[in-house]
């Protein structure tokens, strides 16, 4: 069963899904063959046989998957587990791909609920508060997605943010909503951390060169013209070494960057 589980997570990484699906397939005619239906390892094994379903476009049928499964958790009592805690965001993840938004939050609000009483998972808490941060964007809850935004940016910082590449992404995020709500000088900051942490990380990608892209308006907004000038810059720079300087996306900032310039003169 360990085999043919490892075997389908395996394909499943190397975007081979059809053989991925046979060897869950396998594990799981071994598991019912010795334990029957209604057990944690057959739970385990439909958790990750929906993953390859969602992966192959085909989100109906993971979210069954992932639906059984949660119910057979529940039946065993193992609810406490962080393996059921992944079942529910990966059924919320199944549901935003199908737009019901309100499952996907409650199931994901449900897995953070359950994170937040489960000592040494701060991290997951932090990841799981900024996909909900997207997912109640997406839903025009903008007062919760912000609340969201600020507790994972709490929670990254308490696990040793600097040390977590995701904290960069929540950086994004946060500097995005300072930008809406008018608070420009925080959104340079923000920027500017993001900036900083995504290069690190990363190095200078493409990331890197949009969050500078995202800066120069900050700047624009506070008529720091020269600031926002420099942004831009930077942002050409790195997609002119990425992509060449003819690329469409370089050509897009260079045209940004000519009109700027324009304007200030």
């Amino acid at each position: 069963v360990a085999v043919h589980n490892e075997l389908g997570s395996f394909y499943r990484g190397t975007s081979r899904y059809a053989e991925s699906l046979t060897a869950f397939q396998s594990a799981g005619e071994e598991i019912v063959r010795r334990l029957g239906t209604d057990c944690v390892e057959y739970a385990t094994l439909l958790n990750n046989m929906a993953g390859t379903y969602r992966l192959i476009g085909r989100p109906a049928e993971a979210a069954e998957l992932f639906r059984q499964a949660i119910d057979i958790y529940q039946s065993q009592n193992a609810e406490g587990s962080y393996a059921f805690v992944s079942v529910l965001n990966n059924i919320s993840l199944a549901y935003q791909e199908l737009g019901r938004l309100e499952e996907a939050a409650a199931n994901l609000e449900w897995a953070l609920a359950m994170l937040r009483r489960m000592p040494g998972y701060l991290h997951e808490v932090a990841v799981t508060y900024h996909n909900l941060t997207a997912l109640y964007h997406r839903m025009d809850r903008q007062e919760d997605a912000r609340r969201c935004l600020e507790m994972a940016l709490v929670a990254f910082e308490d696990c040793g943010g600097e040390e977590d590449p995701h904290y960069a992404a929540a950086l994004n995020s946060l500097a995005g909503f300072l930008y809406s709500a008018g608070d420009y000088d925080r959104a340079v900051e923000t920027y500017q951390k993001a900036a900083a942490y995504t290069k690190r990380w990363f190095g200078e990608n493409v990331e890197y060169a949009v969050t500078f892209q995202n800066m120069s308006w900050a700047y624009r907004a506070q008529e720091q013209i020269a600031d926002a000038r420099r942004s831009l810059e930077e942002a050409a720079r790195v997609l002119s070494k990425l992509f060449g300087p003819e690329h469409e996306r370089t050509q897009a900032v260079q045209d940004a960057l000519r009109r700027l310039r324009g304007a200030a003169s």
